[in-house]
């Protein structure tokens, strides 16, 4: 039987899996918690304004992150912030008794969520680039990528299976645990670099192709600069789509589940076990299947014009019920955002050098993201509903219009190494024609 993964990089993979899985499950649990004792103990009013501070406090977080990183190696990265999140997490977890309903206390286990959340992803996504790389099978990709999926699965039934007897002072003991966990987890990250399939047999027929000799070193990246623009304005517009959906999504799930924490925290716990199955699904039986068909493009447009139909929907729609059924539909296109989406956006970097890439993810995850967060959180504060309304109409429209444009420099890109492949195949042909007998 066929290996989907390659052995030579199967170790790489399920290192990166396990790590993925553990971090992920750590931010799961910190954010069922953090949501859950906001809401319950705060109340709703106060949520656009946790918004705007989770997104400032991000960006000053990552920004540091963002320095510090680019003089530590991946494993003192990821040791040095999984060792950070599991001293403030067992340290909130211990004042939680005494400072109850202290806003600082619950406001910063909301906001450690965030920023945790924030950083992982950058320490996911920097791993996959620097370990796997663009020459690695798309499985591989693919399989890393049902890290996050998974956790969901594991922490929403833990949780909504045991919210009646564990406390959420136990659930942020354990997330402590599994930062500890997760800063252990990938070590040694030069001997996991998945090298180039060049450097392993091929078949007898593939060694005999002048374009397979030839096209490993027809490497042509896209321009650096424009990707950086348009991946950025695609994140940025995405986060602001996303942002306003999960605001509008909470104020309605908080409506329904006034006063009753036990039973927010188990409709939380629930609710990510319930997208996780279905992200997982996605990614075994959708994300490796369109990555293995490098039909990137399907998988990042889906989101954001299903997306525009449900906004769509939720700005000319009115009642109650019909705007709760719209925004959670609208939530719930979070599943292929994990499953395929992410995936794929991950993959793209791998369209500029190597060298830029740690970089970009960095000030896309780090700076981008939080910034984007900010901006449509203090349109949440100080707008009004018909401003909320047009702006998620706008963003949507930006995002959409962002992920062609991207889409477009990537083709061009393809078409640019083809050429290049082309011509390595010709001289090649021709210098082995010039070869005397």
């Amino acid at each position: 039987m066929r290996r989907t993964i390659p052995e030579y990089e199967s170790k790489a993979v399920w290192r990166l899996f396990i790590y993925s899985l553990i971090l992920a499950s750590s931010y799961t649990l910190s954010r069922t918690v953090g949501d859950s004792l906001f809401l319950s103990r705060i109340g709703s009013e106060s949520l656009a304004a946790i918004y705007v501070v989770s997104g400032i406090v991000t960006a000053f977080v990552a920004s540091i992150w963002f320095s510090l990183t680019r003089k530590l190696s991946l494993e003192w990265s990821f040791r040095a912030s999984g060792i950070a999140f599991s001293l403030m997490t067992f340290l909130a977890a211990l004042l939680l008794p005494s400072f109850h309903h202290s806003l600082w206390l619950l406001a910063g286990i909301y906001l450690l969520a965030d920023v945790k959340g924030c950083v992982n992803a950058i320490n996911v996504v920097t791993a996959m680039n620097q370990i796997l790389g663009g020459h690695s099978s798309r499985q591989g990709w693919a399989r890393v990528g049902l890290g996050m999926p998974l956790a969901g699965i594991l922490i929403g039934v833990l949780i909504g299976v045991e919210a009646n007897w564990v406390s959420l002072r136990s659930w942020l003991f354990l997330s402590a645990a599994l930062d500890l966990v997760g800063a252990v987890t990938v070590w040694n990250s030069r001997k996991l670099i998945v090298p180039k399939t060049s450097q392993f047999p091929r078949s007898l027929d593939a060694m005999s192709s002048i374009a397979e000799r030839f096209s490993h070193r027809a490497r042509v990246y896209a321009s650096s600069t424009k990707f950086q623009f348009w991946i950025g304005c695609l994140i940025a517009t995405k986060v602001a789509v996303l942002t306003m959906v999960s605001f509008e999504w909470k104020l309605s799930v908080h409506a329904v589940y006034v006063d009753d924490e036990e039973s927010l925290t188990r409709f939380f716990g629930v609710f990510y076990a319930v997208t996780g199955v279905i992200t997982v699904l996605l990614q075994a039986f959708v994300a490796g299947w369109l990555l293995k068909r490098r039909n990137i493009g399907l998988s990042i447009l889906v989101m954001p014009v299903s997306l525009l139909a449900f906004n769509t929907l939720f700005v000319l729609g009115s009642g109650v019920l019909f705007l709760v059924v719209v925004s959670t539909l609208a939530k719930m296109m979070e599943v292929w955002r994990r499953s395929v989406h992410d995936t794929a956006l991950g993959y793209l970097y791998t369209k500029i050098k190597r060298e830029k890439r740690r970089r970009a993810i960095a000030w896309n995850s780090g700076l981008v993201k939080p910034l984007a967060e900010v901006s449509v959180s203090l349109v949440l504060l100080f707008g009004s509903g018909i401003t909320h309304r047009l702006t998620l109409l706008a963003a949507t429209a930006l995002w959409l219009t962002s992920t062609f444009a991207l889409l477009r420099l990537v083709r061009k890109t393809q078409r640019r190494k083809k050429r290049t492949v082309a011509l390595s195949e010709n001289a090649a042909v021709k210098g082995e024609a010039a070869e005397p007998a």
